[in-house]
C-alpha cells in the first residue's frame, strides 16, 4: 500500500552532510529551491552518503517539469523519449541530471494498471516507482532532512536488500531488477530479504525477455565494480546465471561442479576485484575472459593450462553470442585466453617467450591473467601492477633457429596455434 505520509528524519538525526555533495549538484538544488520548487537528492547517492561512501554520481528529482528546468538553466538540454529529463552542464565536463517526479505505475490498485512513463506525479509516487527500498530515499535541500516513503531507512539500519512492492510484479515489469537486487547485496554486504530472494529464484527465466545487449552491459558494470566475486556467487546460487547463459545449466546441475565453480570464482575474483578498485584501464576482454574460465575448467574437468585450444573457441562463441557480442570482440577474448594459457605453460617450464608472443598487444593483460590463474597473491599482483607496470621483465626472446621445411617448402605446422 502506497503511503502518503513519509517518515521524516531531521538533520541532527542523520549523517548526511552538504560537505559531501558536489558543488555543482548543490547549485542545481539551491536554484530549484529558491525558485519555489521541491528539490531532492534521490536514489543511490542518498544511500551511499548514508553508508559513508563517495557517490559515483548524484541525481536530482523535482516537481518542476522539464521545460521549467530548461528555462532555469541555460547550460542544459532535455533528453529522453520514454521519460524526459534534463542534463545540466558545468565546466570540466560535469553533468547533473534532473528528473521530474514520476507517477506510480505498478502500485495502482491491483498492481497491474500501468501509468504512462511520461506522467508526472508526487514525491510519494516517485519513491514507489524505484527498485529497492534503500534506493527510494530523498534528501531535501530545503531543511536538510531525509524523507522515506518506502521503509528504506529501516532497511539501511538493518542491512537488508528489499524490493519495493511485490517482487513478482516488479520483476515482470523489468527483469533487470533481479540483477540489481544481487548487485546491491554484493556491494553493500547486506542480506536479501526472503521474499525478494525467492522472487529472483522463481522468476529468473524472465531475464531472457530482456535485450541481450542490455544484460551484457549490466554484467559489465559488475565486472568492473570491485565486488564481482560476491555478485557471481549470488548469480550461481539464485540460478540467474544459467538463465542468462543456458549452456551453463548442464554442468551446474551437479552439486560438486557448482562447488568447484564457486571455489574458482572466489580465487579469481579475490584478485580481480582488488585490481578493479585501483581503476586501472583494463579491457572488456580481460573481464570476460576471467569470468568464463571457471566454467570451461569445470565443463572440461581440467585446469586452465590443460584445456585444449580447440575447446576454447566454441565455448567463448557460445557464451558471448547469446549476449549480442560482435564476432570481433569475441575473438579478442579468445586471443587473450590462448595467450594467457601459452604464457602459463612457458613460464612454468622456465622457457623463453618467442618474439611473436611479445608483439601481441594483449600480452600485458594475458600475463596478468595467467598470474591470477597460477595463484599469485593479491599483494604481489597489486605491487607489480601499481609500481612496476602490468608486465615485469620477461625472459629474452630465444635466438632464431633455422627450421626444417616440408616437401612443399612450407614451415612445419605450429603445435600451439597462438
Amino acid at each position: 500500500m502506497l503511503s502518503a505520509e513519509p517518515r521524516l528524519i531531521p538533520r541532527p538525526d542523520h549523517p548526511i552532510s552538504r560537505a559531501n555533495i558536489d558543488v555543482e549538484v548543490l547549485k542545481v538544488l539551491y536554484r530549484l529551491h529558491h525558485r519555489g520548487y521541491k528539490a531532492y537528492l534521490v536514489g543511490g547517492s542518498v544511500r551511499d552518503l548514508w553508508l559513508g561512501k563517495k557517490p559515483k554520481d548524484f541525481d536530482i528529482a523535482t516537481d518542476a517539469q522539464p521545460q521549467d528546468i530548461r528555462r532555469l538553466f541555460r547550460n542544459s538540454r532535455i533528453i529522453g523519449k520514454r521519460f524526459r529529463l534534463v542534463q545540466v552542464f558545468f565546466k570540466g565536463g560535469k553533468i547533473v541530471e534532473v528528473s521530474t517526479f514520476r507517477s506510480r505505475s505498478e502500485f495502482d490498485s491491483d498492481g497491474e494498471v500501468l501509468a504512462p512513463n511520461n506522467t508526472f506525479g508526487s514525491p510519494a509516487e516517485d519513491a514507489w516507482r524505484r527498485d529497492l527500498t534503500i534506493n527510494g530515499l530523498f534528501y531535501d535541500i530545503a531543511d536538510f532532512s531525509l524523507i522515506d516513503y518506502v521503509g528504506g531507512l529501516a532497511d539501511l539500519e538493518n542491512r537488508v536488500i528489499r524490493v519495493i512492492g511485490p517482487p513478482e510484479v516488479r520483476f515482470r515489469r523489468d527483469p533487470v531488477r533481479m540483477l540489481r537486487v544481487l548487485r546491491h547485496a554484493a556491494r553493500t554486504d547486506f542480506r536479501i530479504d526472503a521474499a525478494s530472494w525467492q522472487g529472483v529464484k522463481s522468476h529468473r527465466q524472465l531475464i531472457r525477455l530482456c535485450s541481450p545487449a542490455r544484460v551484457r552491459d549490466e554484467l559489465l558494470k559488475d565486472f568492473k565494480s570491485g565486488f564481482c566475486g560476491d555478485f557471481m556467487l549470488l548469480m550461481v546460487d539464485s540460478g540467474l546465471l544459467p538463465a542468462i547463459l543456458p549452456h551453463f545449466e548442464e554442468f551446474l546441475q551437479d552439486a560438486t561442479a557448482v562447488e568447484a565453480v564457486k571455489n574458482r570464482l572466489r580465487e579469481i575474483y579475490k584478485i580481480v576485484d582488488l585490481l578493479s578498485r585501483t581503476n586501472l584501464p583494463f579491457s572488456e576482454a580481460f573481464f570476460w575472459a576471467g569470468f568464463l574460465i571457471p566454467f570451461l575448467e569445470t565443463a572440461q574437468g581440467v585446469a586452465f593450462q590443460e584445456i585444449k585450444p580447440e575447446a576454447v573457441e566454441p565455448f567463448v562463441h557460445d557464451s558471448l553470442a547469446i549476449l549480442d557480442f560482435a564476432k570481433g570482440r569475441r575473438e579478442e577474448v579468445i586471443l587473450l585466453w590462448l595467450t594467457a594459457a601459452h604464457l602459463l605453460r612457458l613460464l612454468s617450464a622456465g622457457q623463453r617467450l618467442p618474439a611473436r608472443l611479445k608483439r601481441r598487444t594483449c600480452l600485458p593483460e594475458a600475463w596478468l591473467l595467467q598470474q591470477i590463474l597460477a595463484g599469485a597473491s593479491p599483494e604481489l599482483v597489486e605491487e607489480i601492477t601499481l609500481r612496476a607496470g602490468i608486465v615485469p621483465s620477461l625472459p629474452d626472446t630465444p635466438p632464431k633457429k633455422k627450421g626444417r621445411r616440408g616437401r612443399q617448402g612450407r614451415p612445419r605446422k605450429k603445435i600451439f596455434p597462438v
